[in-house]
């Protein structure tokens, strides 16, 4: 064994625990850099798996095209892969290129796979253009049909044809499909920028920490190269002992990952495994290896060329300049010499407030993140609910009796909603109670109505709301969002309040009516009191009426059935002067009965009421909400899974490498110690100075933290308005307040348990 190799084991034996903190780093920053790509190549492969077999991978639907119509498209340089299918045999046959005209008789359907998803729009809409495809949107739905199920999985959820500007256009409610490529780079990037300052720091302590010795084998003859060897001698041991240690929780880590995320997708039958792909594989190695060279080299550089004198004195580190700082004057003896130790070591405490930024910045921009996402999942999922009765209470069917009867029969867990609902024009009182001027109604005296939605809730519903809200038997609860849907290829969400929560508010159920002649508007009390009491106003709605969120640009007030039925009998009794009946924006039938169910088997509960209106001769009109939604929500979910996963992360490896260089500084300044315990200071002086650090850099991180973080929230929140276009910022400022207390906490113990080993304040 040469010298070399023999001292670069005999250091790393010396100093085991420096040794195992720096292993420990590189195999943390191993586990990031794998279980990324790990993943990637395992939902990449699964998605594969899962989706594109069969001939299942195309995009775009075109059906009864025409041989010259399907020359018009053909040669496109957007189209990747061409399927036919003939005859509606339902068998798609790959046509190979170049794509020569088809010897067909009959018109056929065309399966298009684009070669870029993320420009479906694009392309669909030139499609479109080039065959002049009618404006008749019934028409143009039937002929273009998307590989949903496909493109939702790629992030672009409800692809769908609509009538815009008197023609058919292609339109996506939300695409996410750029997001998962950045969130690709960014993690790689902010992996391998942490990696380097973590490793980088690592081995600056260590070779620091031998710098006498390098010195005395410089002195005895030992040259530049030789030790410039012993330390990537010592690098590349550790390296691989971290790198090995790395790739096993990696694989177990990314195997839990995965779990759960078959988890998330159960319902909707996705299922990933861990999958191997060399060319991932090679590249997280090839990352890995790169910033090890690279953290390492530039320390190893300087101790090989450090001086003699300069190695035994080891004291290039340490700048001090005497200028004193407002609070330095104002602070007791420990804060002072607190400060002054930060200023000798700069370089140390540099990086743990480097940590300290790196772990606050991002879980700002995380959890910021997170939450616009959430709020445009509740947009992206319509229905909350499996189904929809309605029926005709003139014919007396007891709905409740035919549902508990399938829920015996099937022992499903079903859950059913009574509800009814009625669309009406309402005076408010006074007129500045209302914020919006969308669908308000002026009158010449400057009194405003506006439409509401009201909706009156079966007991165990109400019930079920006012102990959400806390709110009492007889409250009105007015849902007070409004939505507003804007947009043409994509969607955009705007949500503001509709009234202001006085305590003075009245509101009055009134007919409307205009005197073109007069150019004036009028109005007649139907009811004024079956409406007011005491108001509730919020802005969740109760589990089940998810839908109301975008189906109407109304405030609702949501009451019980007995108070909707005082109203109902009102309008029903009332006599309008123009028609004999009450003019309503959304009219509902008063023998109407809706009832939403929820359920675990949509197809067994429709052949089941299938079933009894066959043998009963009963009409059940009722809907089936797919389960499309929760596939709706898929790429939400594993981003929100992915980024709480990284902010974990980058927590635990902060916290490792802030003990690492604790445990080397202390080390470092024992002597310093002893000095202080000789001139009368005690262990608790000593952990006071220490905690006067810790504030300190706490102190400074927070404000770096703060300040690099509101572009970063800025940048979020303009992103976000491409989907969602909020009258409040959603930055969750409580949840930041705690992560900050929780991380300075963490800081503090950290601290004071790597101060345990200091001896120099022992009495």
């Amino acid at each position: 064994m040469k010298i070399e190799t023999k001292l670069a084991f005999n250091n790393m034996k010396k100093n085991k625990k420096r040794t195992i903190f720096t292993t420990i780093s590189i195999a943390l920053c191993a586990v990031l850099i794998f279980v990324t790509m790990l993943l990637v190549c395992s939902i990449k492969s699964g998605i594969t798996e899962n989706i594109e077999k069969d001939y299942n991978d195309y995009h775009l639907i075109i059906r009864n095209l025409s041989v010259d119509d399907f020359n018009k498209i053909k040669d496109k340089e957007y189209i990747g892969k061409l399927y036919i299918e003939e005859n509606n045999d339902e068998q798609l046959h790959e046509l190979e290129k170049p794509y020569t005209s088809i010897n067909v008789k009959n018109k056929f359907n065309i399966y298009i796979k684009f070669k870029n998803i993320k420009q479906l729009c694009k392309y669909s809409n030139d499609i479109i253009k080039i065959l002049d495809i009618s404006d008749n949107l019934k028409l143009s739905e039937d002929k273009l049909e998307f590989n949903q199920k496909l493109l939702t999985v790629y992030g672009l959820i409800d692809a769908e044809i609509v009538n815009q500007n008197h023609g058919p256009i292609c339109r996506v409610r939300v695409n996410y499909s750029y997001v998962i490529d950045i969130i690709i780079l960014l993690i790689l990037v902010a992996f391998s920028v942490l990696f380097i300052i973590i490793l980088y720091n690592a081995f600056l302590i260590t070779i620091s920490e031998r710098k006498k010795e390098y010195a005395i084998l410089n002195s005895i003859g030992g040259t530049e190269g030789q030790i410039l060897k012993i330390i990537f001698l010592e690098g590349i041991i550790i390296g691989m002992i971290g790198i090995s240690i790395g790739s096993l929780i990696s694989i177990l880590s990314t195997n839990i990952i995965i779990k759960i995320l078959n988890g998330i997708l159960s319902n909707i039958g996705y299922s990933f495994k861990l999958m191997f792909d060399i060319k991932y594989l090679l590249l997280s190695l090839f990352i890995i290896l790169f910033n090890i060279y690279i953290s390492s080299i530039i320390p190893s550089v300087k101790a090989s060329t450090t001086s003699v004198i300069q190695g035994i004195k080891n004291n290039n580190q340490i700048k001090y300049k005497k200028n004193k700082i407002i609070v330095e004057k104002n602070i007791p003896i420990e804060g002072k010499l607190a400060l002054r130790n930060i200023k000798r070591n700069k370089n140390k405490y540099r990086v743990i407030t480097i940590l300290l930024v790196v772990c606050m910045t991002s879980y700002i921009g995380v959890t910021t993140y997170i939450n616009y996402e959430k709020v445009s999942a509740e947009i992206v999922s319509e229905y909350d609910v499996d189904a929809e009765l309605h029926m005709d209470s003139s014919l007396n069917i007891n709905y409740e009796k035919l549902l508990n009867g399938y829920k015996v029969k099937y022992e499903d867990d079903l859950e059913y909603m009574e509800y009814k609902k009625s669309g009406l024009f309402v005076l408010v009182e006074p007129s500045e109670n209302l914020i919006t001027n969308n669908l308000v109604k002026t009158y010449t005296n400057n009194e405003k109505s506006i439409q509401m939605l009201i909706i009156g809730m079966d007991n165990k519903t109400y019930n079920n709301y006012i102990k959400k809200l806390n709110a009492n038997y007889g409250d009105f609860i007015i849902y007070n969002n409004v939505t507003e849907v804007n947009g043409n290829e994509n969607l955009t969400y705007t949500y503001y309040p509709a009234l202001k929560t006085k305590n003075n508010l009245k509101l009055s159920i009134i007919e409307i009516y205009d005197d073109y002649e007069n150019n004036v508007s009028g109005y007649d009390v139907i009811d004024d009191k079956n409406i007011n009491g005491k108001f509730v106003f919020t802005n969740e709605l109760l589990e089940g009426y998810k839908e109301l969120k975008t189906n109407y640009k109304t405030p609702i007030i949501f009451i019980n059935m007995d108070d909707y039925n005082k109203i109902e009998e009102n309008l029903n009794n009332y006599i309008s002067p123009s028609n004999n009946r009450v003019k309503k924006w959304i009219f509902s039938d008063t023998d109407l009965i809706s009832v939403k169910i929820k359920c675990k088997n949509i197809i067994q509960l429709s052949n089941y009421i299938e079933d009894i209106n066959t043998k009963q001769n009963i009409e059940l009109d009722i809907e089936y909400y797919t389960l499309q939604n929760q596939e709706k929500i898929i790429y939400i979910n594993i981003i929100q899974l992915i980024l709480r996963i990284i902010i974990i992360s980058i927590i635990i490896i902060g916290i490792v490498s802030t003990i690492n260089i604790l445990n080397a500084s202390f080390c470092e300044r024992e002597q310093d110690f002893k000095i202080l315990h000789s001139l009368g200071a005690t262990k608790e002086n000593i952990n006071k100075m220490l905690i006067y650090e810790c504030i300190y850099m706490f102190i400074k991180a927070t404000i770096i933290s703060i300040i690099l973080s509101i572009p970063i929230c800025y940048g979020i929140i303009k992103y976000m308005e491409n989907i969602i276009i909020l009258n409040k910022v959603l930055i969750p400022f409580i949840n930041i307040i705690i992560f900050f207390a929780i991380i300075f906490l963490i800081s503090i113990i950290v601290t004071l348990c790597s101060s345990k080993n200091i001896k120099g304040g022992q009495k």
